[in-house]
């Protein structure tokens, strides 16, 4: 009875080898992708998206990071060589900017556990954002709105 359960574990294990070597292809071949080294579906050139690439690059690099230990040697070569691979790719594509170097996206910070709110990008404050905001909502003497008036309430009906 041993011996079957052996068996199916060998026969697992090597299933999900294939299937993690498979994800790894997967993801340096979407970041291939929005670095415009691999055409679109029907055929044309796609631009380079850094920022996108840099997202995924950083996935990748985390992947790495958390399976260290748990891979056989194969599993860790495919996934270092991979990402070797699609540094030197982002790299080529940045003109010789490393994804290590990019300036930091201008996405919101999502808050860490304990933390109340989003921290705002500083476009939020700038000029054209303050010409944005409606000229007749309440503002304090500094010309800031309301906190109040700021958030916007939403309310779901089941009915």
């Amino acid at each position: 009875m041993a011996e079957i359960e052996k068996q199916n574990s060998s026969i697992g294990n090597a299933e999900m080898a294939q299937r993690f070597v498979q994800f790894v292809m997967m993801q340096a071949q979407n970041i291939f992708y929005v670095l415009g080294r691999l055409p679109s579906p029907d055929g044309r050139p796609m631009p380079p998206n850094l920022e996108a690439g840099k997202i995924l690059i950083d996935q990748l690099e985390m992947i790495q990071e958390k399976t260290r230990g748990n891979l056989s040697s194969q599993e860790a070569a495919i996934l270092d060589d991979a990402l070797k691979n699609v540094r030197l790719a982002f790299v080529e594509v940045s003109g010789g900017t490393p994804a290590s170097m990019m300036p930091k996206s201008n996405l919101p910070e999502f808050p860490m556990e304990g933390e109340d709110e989003l921290d705002l990008p500083e476009a939020a404050s700038s000029p054209a954002a303050e010409k944005a905001k409606p000229s007749g909502a309440p503002q304090k003497s500094d010309g800031a709105v309301p906190d109040a008036e700021n958030k916007k309430k939403f309310t779901k009906s089941y009915g």
